[in-house]
């Protein structure tokens, strides 16, 4: 790897482990903002009310980092919906979003309309199927944005299991 490359990602790289939630609680009240997580979800009946779950329990309820748990449904078909509701989210139609321009499907879609029904001054993004969730993805995600202002964007990166379809 080019040394460049390498002395940026010392300097810019980031595990959870570095900033504990107590931390990160004290600089959410320094500074006085306010923390959106939206999940775009398109048929995550079997995932998405157990991240919002995890979400509503570990930073809502027992610590208060986040202030809002949205889901925006990107026109599922099956009861993602319902799943995420139950489990504490408020749910959005990406249709219901900015209605007069047509919807191209698709993830991004989704992200750029949830900018309009979120108050969060940080908006951070998560997959609504991912299997292993845990929070310690919401503060490995806000944590350096809460601390570091010459932090404006943090992207995740974790490892994913390849799965093989059946078939």
């Amino acid at each position: 790897m080019l040394e460049e490359v390498e002395r940026w990602l010392r300097t810019r790289s980031w595990s959870v482990a570095d900033r504990p939630l107590h931390t990160l609680l004290a600089a959410k009240r320094a500074g006085g903002c306010s923390i959106s997580v939206v999940l775009p979800a398109l048929n995550e009946e079997e995932t998405v009310g157990d991240i919002v779950s995890a979400i509503r329990r570990d930073l809502v309820v027992r610590a208060p980092l986040v202030d809002e748990i949205v889901v925006v449904d990107s026109g599922s078909t099956d009861r993602t919906a319902e799943r995420a509701a139950a489990a504490g989210a408020r749910v959005v139609h990406r249709d219901e979003i900015l209605p007069r321009i047509p919807a191209v499907p698709g993830k991004g879609e989704v992200l750029w309309r949830s900018l309009l029904v979120t108050r969060g001054d940080v908006i951070c993004f998560v997959d609504a199927d991912l299997r292993e969730f845990s929070s310690d993805f919401v503060t490995g995600i806000v944590g350096p944005l809460l601390t570091d202002p010459d932090v404006h964007l943090v992207k995740a990166m974790y490892d994913r299991p390849l799965t093989v379809p059946d078939g």
